[in-house]
């Protein structure tokens, strides 16, 4: 099933983000995968970070973290413990994040990360041949080509949705689940 992650009328929830000040709207896609639209004025300024690594793309809006401006189209890793601070979305944003792991928040000031975290840009990053690597679970592509299993797929920039085997022409951020 193809979903368009800029639905606006895309079934959801709201929750509570561990130490942020609004609820948000989370709607599941499936595989961990989750579209999490963020209010205006949303905040979470207290320090901690998660137990698992987080990949998230940008959709719609801006979203500060850590000292970072993220902007629609950024894709980020944040690698399992590391230190988030600052955290807001001050006109609102709307993001498709993926854990590999229990989204376990743990408020901290000392955070070790288990390696870099990296900000690129989807729409404007050279892609080798055999795509770019992401994450250790995903890879940017622009090749079509057929998978030995099902994958997550998100096509740039139409910013749309599926778990298939076949990936599409274009742009498309594949992740496998772990």
């Amino acid at each position: 099933m193809l979903i368009d992650l800029l639905d606006a009328g895309l079934p959801g929830h709201d929750a509570l983000v561990p130490g942020s000040n609004l609820p948000v709207r989370v709607t599941p896609l499936g595989g961990g995968t989750s579209l999490v639209r963020l209010p205006p004025r949303w905040s979470r300024p207290g320090r901690g970070h998660y137990l698992a690594g987080e990949e998230f793309v940008l959709l719609e809006g801006e979203l500060r973290v850590s000292g970072v401006t993220y902007l629609p189209g950024e894709h980020a890793w944040l690698p399992a413990g590391a230190l988030r601070h600052s955290c807001a979305a001050p006109a609102g944003a709307l993001v498709c994040t993926f854990f590999d792991g229990e989204p376990t928040w743990v408020s901290s000031d000392a955070d070790e990360p288990d390696g870099p975290s990296q900000r690129t840009p989807l729409c404007t990053v050279v892609i080798p041949g055999g795509g770019l690597p992401l994450t250790p679970h995903s890879v940017l592509l622009d090749t079509p080509v057929t998978l030995d299993q099902p994958a997550e797929m998100i096509t740039v920039p139409s910013w749309t949705w599926e778990v298939s085997t076949l990936v599409p022409e274009g742009r498309v951020l594949v992740r496998w689940t772990p």
